[in-house]
């Protein structure tokens, strides 16, 4: 058996293995790795559009349906791609095992579409090496405690990878995407965005969770864990991307790192709702009882009542409006505005520095770019802004902070 340092965990996203002779691509990628001496542990996303196809499907017949038969027609999708990359594999003359999460022993939690990994079968992994051969694992999914089929939501590939590097006490993990590096801004929307080449973990997983859509904040977040350094780089260049360390790997950090966004977001008011906490936890019990992503939550009181507002993602809009009028009734009127988006700022700097706060929400007011919500936490400030002021919003963010690429 070749020594652990070797072994390197490799996850493909959907674009990755998008075509056939793009598959044929990572197999020759792959082959090439391990003649230079690596033992690489394969973790593949579906085709791309492959899952947007099958949720489509659901849809037509029951758009709200997040059950156990809705995790199993997704996790289809990772069957035909890691069974197609096993065959390419072979062909080169490298033998490879295509595994399913139940083949593997990915154990989940039972929350359907969103299930949260819990243990992964190292043993296997480690067994299926020392007999020469390549793991092509399925990512983005795992199996209950009663062998029901899960799936660990968007980008939960790359949460899949990192969880089978820390069960192996890997000491990377490379992600192979349609990008080369992370980004200061999402380059499609500010063109003067540059390459970061080291992120902390904290700064990474604020990224993520703010509507960067190059890592799953769950894979970022168990990396910081179990201290995986995760590598961010292109499937179609031979070059080092953004490395994702920990805090004592980290170069020193520029007061702002990255503008960040999330475009499809709406908000949600409720008025008038009863004073005190008791509503609230009833209330936020219910939307994580569906599931429901809820995101910035502000509360205000004037002569006419109580008000309540909070942000979410516009695929959990359906559901929680579902949610609250089934629980309250008409009892709370509900006003809903959509077409919204979410800016955010991101540094461990601004910890450092004051004037941040002020710096962001003046680049707002001087473009008349209206606020609906605000949050700020020690190295991040988002607000929720009408979505046909993102691009303005973001690239003039961008300037402000010196982030474009000169």
């Amino acid at each position: 058996m070749k020594t652990q340092s070797s072994i390197v965990v490799k996850k493909f996203g959907g674009t990755s293995v998008g075509s056939i002779a793009r598959i044929e691509n990572v197999a020759s990628r792959i082959k090439e790795d391990v003649e230079n001496g690596q033992s690489p542990v394969v973790v593949s996303s579906a085709m791309s559009g492959e899952t947007n196809r099958l949720i489509g499907l659901a849809g037509e017949i029951d758009s709200k349906y997040r059950g156990e038969a809705y995790d199993m027609l997704l996790a289809s999708g990772e069957q035909v791609s890691i069974s197609l990359l096993a065959i390419a594999l072979e062909k080169r003359g490298l033998k490879a095992e295509p595994l399913l999460a139940y083949q593997l022993g990915i154990k989940t939690d039972s929350i359907f579409s969103k299930a949260r990994i819990l243990s992964v079968d190292h043993e296997k992994i480690k067994q299926i090496i020392s007999e020469g051969k390549i793991p092509i694992v399925a990512g983005f999914q795992g199996i209950n405690q009663t062998s029901k089929i899960t799936t660990l939501g968007r980008g939960g590939s790359d949460t899949t990878a990192v969880a089978i590097a820390a069960a192996i006490k890997a000491d990377s993990c490379e992600i192979y995407t349609d990008v080369p590096a992370v980004f200061s801004a999402d380059p499609r929307l500010v063109k003067k965005a540059r390459e970061i080449p080291t992120l902390r973990y904290d700064e990474m997983m604020e990224m993520a969770s703010l509507g960067s859509k190059v890592l799953h904040f769950r894979c970022v977040e168990l990396a910081a864990k179990y201290k995986i350094k995760i590598h961010l780089r292109s499937t179609f260049e031979k070059r080092e991307g953004t490395f994702i360390v920990p805090e004592e790997e980290a170069m020193e950090n520029p007061v702002v790192s990255a503008v960040t966004h999330e475009a499809l977001t709406a908000v949600i008011k409720l008025f008038p709702v009863p004073k005190g906490s008791g509503f609230l936890a009833d209330l936020f019990g219910k939307l994580s009882e569906a599931s429901v992503v809820v995101d910035i939550i502000t509360q205000s009181h004037n002569e006419e009542g109580q008000r309540l507002a909070f942000s979410l993602p516009m695929s959990d809009l359906e559901l929680a409006r579902d949610v609250i009028s089934k629980a309250y009734g008409d009892k709370v009127s509900i006003t809903v505005m959509e077409d919204k988006a979410k800016i955010s700022i991101v540094g461990v700097g601004m910890r450092n520095y004051s004037g941040v706060a002020y710096r962001f929400f003046n680049v707002l007011s001087k473009n008349n770019i209206d606020i609906d919500l605000v949050t700020t936490s020690d190295i991040k400030v988002s607000a929720i802004i009408d979505k046909e002021s993102l691009s303005d919003a973001a690239n003039q963010l961008h300037t402000e902070f010196g982030l474009d690429a000169t």
